[in-house]
């Protein structure tokens, strides 16, 4: 199926069914599939492992590895996280909790595919994460990838995530800034009403106003929009923003803007490629 193709097929779902309605008025599929496109052809995940595995005995101590990972989606970061997690630690655990039924759905068939060890020291919880949801248990590592986006007021989702940490443990936020694409979104949001978005700069702006201490590294990412010549704007915005938006209703005109703002975004590579470089921010805070 090609990439055109799908997100015809994804436009069409009733969006009346959809889990995450309230969140992005999209369907759910609509939005997975999106994320899956964005991994696809932007290097920000491999990037953020390598950092995550370069850093591991700063994130967690050799006794101490009780993981909750926020927002787990399908499973890709944490299944390859905890390759330098096992390296790291005999004793751990890992809990992924997510609202989207049909990513929790990939999750464990990814599982299935690992070894037993593997297999029966996570567990898969389809649930919301709000301000006020307890836990129970404390946890020395709690993991927000590509995360808050899905909140209005975020201060009180990192709150009660800080209040889950074990007294040594860590609050790890990985967050797009305002680099790159996230200055395209910010410029179309006129007619991409339905994503929220927190920059990693406001993050830390909300930290500091909290007096919330925390540390932050950048991490260099790149956005490989090359078929930007062959695929349709709708599937170039879904893969940018994990949107699916009817762009049809817009004149040629604007259309044509919208595309040549990624055009001019991006810088053409030796080998004819475009790339529109990127950072994530890693910021991290303890209670």
């Amino acid at each position: 199926m090609s990439a055109n193709r799908g997100v015809q097929d994804i436009s069409s779902l009733d969006i009346a069914q959809s889990n995450v309605k309230k969140d992005y008025g999209l369907s759910e599929m609509a939005y997975s599939y999106g994320y899956e496109l964005r991994l696809k052809y932007s290097s920000f995940m491999q990037d953020t492992l390598n950092w995550v595995t370069e850093n591991i005995s700063d994130l967690l101590s050799q006794d101490a590895s009780n993981i909750l990972s926020l927002g787990c989606g399908s499973g890709v970061f944490d299944l390859m996280m905890l390759k330098a997690v096992r390296s790291h630690s005999e004793d751990w655990t890992l809990k992924g909790i997510d609202y989207s039924a049909r990513d929790i759905d990939l999750f464990r068939e990814r599982l299935l595919l690992q070894p037993e060890d593997v297999r029966k020291r996570v567990r898969l919880e389809h649930r919301e994460f709000s301000s006020s949801v307890t836990l129970g248990d404390e946890y020395d590592l709690i993991t927000m990838i590509h995360f808050l986006h899905s909140f209005d007021e975020i201060l009180p989702i990192i709150n009660n995530a800080l209040r889950h940490l074990s007294a040594n443990g860590k609050l790890l936020i990985v967050q797009q800034n305002s680099k790159g694409v996230a200055k395209l979104r910010k410029r179309f949001s006129s007619f991409l009403p339905n994503q929220k978005f927190y920059s990693s700069e406001q993050v830390k702006a909300l930290f500091q106003s909290q007096e919330i201490p925390f540390k932050s590294h950048l991490i260099n990412t790149f956005f490989d929009v090359s078929s930007l010549g062959k695929m349709s704007l709708d599937t170039l915005v879904l893969m940018s923003f994990c949107l699916s938006n009817d762009l049809s209703v817009l004149n040629s005109q604007k259309q044509e803007e919208i595309r040549n703002a990624f055009l001019c975004r991006a810088g053409k590579q030796p080998d004819g490629s475009l790339i529109i470089d990127e950072q994530m921010e890693v910021i991290i805070c303890q209670r």
